[in-house]
């Protein structure tokens, strides 16, 4: 186990400067620049305002530099669209957001996807399992871009039981709205996974012998048919919640957050170079840490993984 952590860390460091440099590249190949969607500047002020942030030396340097602010003191470098703050701060701000909204979704999309795909499995063509299959094609259909609008009118401009936008830590009725509109086709994915896994594993050598030894239903599926199921979950749910705790732009917009999602859409409109990068390495370092949690989940889960 400690060399397979070994080996993915040893890949994460090559991969995470492969992403800077292309992330890098790409972004200063597009036309214009963060000083030009604004009025026409005079080409004495232009070049001041690109001297200012470095960036009128060759492009490699720029590179090698923002590389050694990174990995020495973590430094992001200075926004180039929000004037006097630093990339550090706009990630110091809008991430805890994200992440609080997102954890909560991943939750209670996991728990409620898990428990209607196991129950469908385990009554196959059953009332139940056209109702769990029935919710998650219903939810599948209702993706966050529509369910975010339709909870907004329903919640707040017609029962006014919820507010319709903004965030308040302390007040847990912000949180409804946006964990529902993320989680629901998330649930429905990790539903289906579930459903089709759990069917497949039911069927197999190993379930008929415990159901012939007369063990009770619960006893099969929490012992022997519940982990081998989870493999193709897991391996779904590692990105799925890099994706849900790094924003969602959605969210962010109708329900007015102040997550990463909508300081990304702004930054991008905006050719913020260095908040896109830093959004773009944050969330590249998140997804090859949850790669290797998934990594030793499937070790943990199936031990002839681990050879």
């Amino acid at each position: 186990m400690l060399n397979l952590i070994l080996k993915r860390l040893a890949l994460a460091v090559p991969t995470i400067l492969i992403l800077i440099v292309c992330s890098f590249l790409l972004m200063h190949a597009a036309p214009g620049g963060p000083f030009t969607a604004e009025r026409a500047l005079t080409p004495e002020i232009l070049a001041n305002l690109e001297a200012k942030y470095g960036l009128d030396q060759p492009i490699y340097k720029q590179i090698l530099i923002y590389i050694r602010n990174i990995v020495f003191d973590f430094d992001f470098g200075p926004s180039f669209i929000y004037k006097d703050r630093t990339v550090n701060e706009v990630l110091a701000q809008g991430f805890p957001i994200t992440l609080t909204y997102g954890s909560i979704a991943f939750f209670f999309a996991v728990t409620i996807g898990v428990s209607l795909g196991v129950t469908a499995a385990i009554y196959q063509n059953s009332l139940l399992d056209y109702f769990a299959v029935g919710i998650t094609i219903g939810a599948q259909v209702l993706p966050n871009f529509v369910m975010a609008p339709i909870l907004v009118l329903v919640f707040t401009l017609l029962l006014g039981w919820l507010p319709g936008g903004g965030w308040d830590y302390s007040d847990p009725s912000y949180l409804i709205m946006p964990v529902i509109a993320l989680a629901t086709s998330f649930m429905a994915s990790i539903a289906r996974i579930t459903r089709s896994s759990m069917l497949e594993v039911m069927n197999a050598n190993h379930i008929r012998t415990a159901r012939s030894k007369g063990l009770p239903t619960y006893h099969i599926v929490l012992r022997h048919a519940l982990k081998p199921a989870m493999l193709p979950v897991i391996s779904y749910l590692g990105p799925t919640f890099v994706t849900m705790i790094t924003g969602s732009v959605v969210v962010d917009m109708f329900f007015s957050t102040g997550g990463m999602g909508l300081f990304f859409v702004n930054a991008a409109l905006n050719r913020d170079y260095s908040v896109m990068m830093g959004i773009t390495i944050l969330v590249g370092i998140l997804t090859i840490f949850f790669n290797l949690v998934v990594d030793l989940l499937y070790a943990w889960i199936d031990p002839k993984i681990r050879f």
